[in-house]
């Protein structure tokens, strides 16, 4: 009850807040008495660190239960168990729907705090009610459910999510999500108020600092998946994965735009419609993800859950509420031109934002394909080849953009770029010519890999005439780099599939393979297989199997040699370790044998709902052997749109797993392993990759975070110095 009440009592002090904060608003806006607007602005603080307060113990009660090992509760015995190391009940937190949602919750109300020290209550009232939203979820989806059957132990968390990884890419990804919610109330109080330059200041640095969060979260998920996952890359066009590369790009066009406004005061128009969308796509993305509709295309969309259809609501309430406020103050925002010449910085300010958008717009229908088809008849996705193909040039049109806008200044720019910086052109075409030697022969992704090379030169030479900051040449040259690492390691990659048995050595793309065979890991469950490489290296790659509680594979890593140029990427495609279970389909008071164990199904049943909790099938079946009986109850669980046996020994060695169950027909397959048989020896499969320059992609991706976070920095002492200059 804890749990609940304190959501409960969050809620019921957030919607206190916002009344208080939209009557100081309406105060404000008629004019009345600054006492009642103080009063009302000074409730609304109260109010709102109360719910601030509400929030934080939420977070620690469910943090509390899980360490606990609190098994009572759905949401703890979904995603802990007693033997889950302390890193990972931490991951537990945000493992789950309810848990990660209560996580958003608990970085907004921090931002909330300082948004609140402005004392601006029309930015509050809608700040407010954003968090309203996400504590309405948290009441129809709480992480305090309690189970119908208590439980000595839970779960756990799945083995792809007991990864270091797992403690740091989900928060700083709901960092990115919270901070954009403060460019959407900013805007939409701007809009109303019409303090347009104010605004503008205000939502830059917290729109650097989302933009920054939330490209961090992304790199930290592909470098998870490529480090850890051994998918054999780091980006595969998946829709979960867009879901937040759409609000990632839609924020480096309203950064872009921001810039704009506050020089040219007509760009408040695209930078309002740019905030208020911006976060609308955080939303969408949120529906698409959290309710269901992506679980047949996405290998990490969530199922549905009870709260597909709230997050629809919520998703159409704000985008409707906001596009309606813009219509309506539309004609009051500042008009004007928004560069003077085609040769300015404005413009190529304006391009890049046009660019990001329109990057932004093609992953969205990709995204959104799904949906669309669905709601047509014919569920279906889009390819990879429809990204590769549609992004490609306009990537290539943003990196000219950055090259060039860097050198060009503020107003009518009559400086004869090409006379002055034609070695830049040089350096552009030689590294052409190396990329062409490298392997690449896509003529789109030549000028790219051109044009990257010029933008880090460019950009060089910008910063030390002063003519960008720091912060934004670091930015750029990480966009450069990540380009180039992007397009050599996946048009310049070789791969080879290889087949070994223990003690084979072959020789794969230049390098000597030997496969040494297998190792069981002592501390966890899963085993290495080790590879000595010879050649132009010489070290031991050990990929590594991780199995789940029942003793299958659940997760490989791959074994990765990093060198300069290139990295040697070994990842096991199939092995087999243990002989397969044998199955047998039986009806109710029917047996079968199988390797001398005779198996009869006494009864089963089903409890449980996909809308309250786990949907458990339970079985009772009777095996004998050599004249003695034994009673098995295995068990088939139903959890997050996976079916998931929960086996049952006899005689010792033997186990039984519930594979499939036949309502229609009243039958159940159940499976049947002697644990005490040899494995079956099999030959290992593995994936062998180079991927030339794929350092460049992380080294990229590290410096657009370190020079936006750089930028937001400044701007944010920009602003302040601002502001004292005013006051004084």
């Amino acid at each position: 009850m804890i749990g609940y009440a304190a959501i409960f009592m969050a809620l019921v002090a957030t919607g206190i807040a916002l009344f208080c904060y939209l009557n100081a608003y309406m105060a404000s806006s008629t004019r009345r008495l600054a006492q009642r607007i103080s009063a009302g602005r000074d409730k609304g603080l109260f109010y709102y660190r109360l719910s601030a307060l509400f929030i934080a113990v939420t977070a620690l009660y469910l943090f509390y239960i899980i360490v606990s090992d609190q098994f009572q509760f759905a949401y703890v015995f979904g995603y802990s168990s007693r033997d889950l190391n302390l890193i990972y009940k931490l991951s537990a937190f945000w493992a789950g729907q309810e848990g990660s949602f209560l996580l958003w919750a608990l970085f907004h109300v921090s931002f909330g705090l300082l948004l609140a020290r402005k004392n601006q209550p029309c930015a509050m009232t809608v700040y407010t009610g954003v968090q309203i939203m996400l504590l309405v979820i948290l009441l129809a989806k709480s992480p305090f459910m309690i189970l119908t059957e208590p439980r000595l132990d839970g779960f756990g968390l799945n083995p792809l999510l007991k990864d270091p990884w797992m403690v740091v890419h989900p928060p700083v990804l709901f960092l990115g999500y919270a901070g954009l919610a403060v460019p959407f109330a900013y805007a939409i109080d701007g809009i109303i108020t019409g303090r347009h330059k104010n605004w503008v200041s205000q939502a830059l640095p917290w729109t650097l600092f989302a933009w920054a969060a939330l490209g961090a979260g992304i790199f930290l998920g592909g470098f998870w998946a490529y480090k850890v996952l051994g998918w054999g890359g780091y980006w595969g066009w998946d829709p979960v994965e867009n879901s937040s590369l759409v609000p990632w790009l839609a924020c480096g066009a309203l950064v872009h735009l921001l810039l704009l406004a506050r020089v040219r005061l007509a760009a408040v128009r695209p930078a309002s419609f740019a905030a208020l969308f911006t976060f609308v796509l955080v939303m969408y993305g949120t529906f698409l993800t959290r309710s269901g509709i992506l679980s047949d295309f996405s290998t990490h969309s969530f199922s549905d859950e009870g709260v597909g259809g709230i997050l629809a609501s919520f998703v159409l309430i704000t985008a409707v509420s906001a596009l309606g406020i813009l219509i309506i103050r539309w004609p009051t925002l500042p008009e004007g031109e928004l560069y003077p010449a085609v040769k300015s910085r404005e413009f190529f300010l304006a391009a890049t934002a046009i660019i990001f958008a329109a990057l932004g717009v093609i992953v969205l229908v990709g995204m959104s394909t799904p949906l669309v088809a669905m709601l047509l008849g014919n569920p279906q996705n889009v390819s990879t080849a429809f990204y590769n193909t549609t992004t490609l040039p306009l990537a290539a049109g943003l990196a000219l953009l950055l090259a060039v806008g860097s050198l060009v200044g503020w107003g009518e720019d009559r400086t004869r770029l090409f006379a002055r910086y034609w070695w830049i052109v040089v350096v552009a075409i030689v590294s052409i010519i190396i990329a062409v030697a490298g392997g690449i022969c896509q003529p789109v992704a030549l000028m790219t890999i051109g044009l990257s090379v010029a933008i880090i030169a460019a950009s060089i030479v910008a910063v030390r005439a002063k003519k960008i900051r720091r912060g934004a040449g670091l930015t750029h040259v990480g966009v450069a780099l990540t380009l180039i690492g992007i397009l050599f390691s996946s048009l310049a990659n070789q791969a080879v599939y290889v087949s070994f048995q223990q003690g084979e050595s072959k020789q794969v793309l230049g390098t000597d393979f030997s496969y040494l065979g297998m190792r069981p890991d002592t501390e966890e469950q899963g085993f290495y297989q080790s590879f000595k490489l010879t050649g132009e290296a010489n070290t031991v790659l050990e990929p590594y199997t991780k199995l789940n509680k029942e003793g299958r594979p659940a997760a490989r890593e791959p074994g990765i040699y990093r060198m300069l140029s290139a990295d040697i990427y070994l990842a096991p495609t199939m092995q087999q370790t243990e002989s397969p279970h044998k199955e047998m389909t039986l009806g109710k008071g029917e047996q079968k044998q199988e390797d001398a164990l005779t198996v009869k199904l006494i009864r089963y049943g089903m409890s449980g709902s996909g809308a309250s909790g786990d949907v458990r099938v339970y079985t009772l079946l009777e095996a004998t052997q050599d004249g003695k009986a034994e009673e098995a109850k295995p068990e088939l669980i139903s959890r997050n749109g996976q079916m998931i046996p929960v086996p049952f020994k006899v005689f010792g060695h033997y186990e039984l797993i519930v594979t499939a169950i036949n309502m229609g027909d009243g039958t159940v397959t159940v499976g049947i392993k002697d644990l005490a048989a040899p494995p079956e020896q099999s030959r290992l499969d593995v994936e062998i990759s180079r991927k030339p320059l794929i350092n460049l992609v992380w080294l990229g991706t590290f410096l657009i975070m370190i020079g936006t976070i750089s930028a937001g920095v400044s701007r944010r002492k920009f602003c302040i110095t601002d502001k004292k200059a005013a006051s004084s």
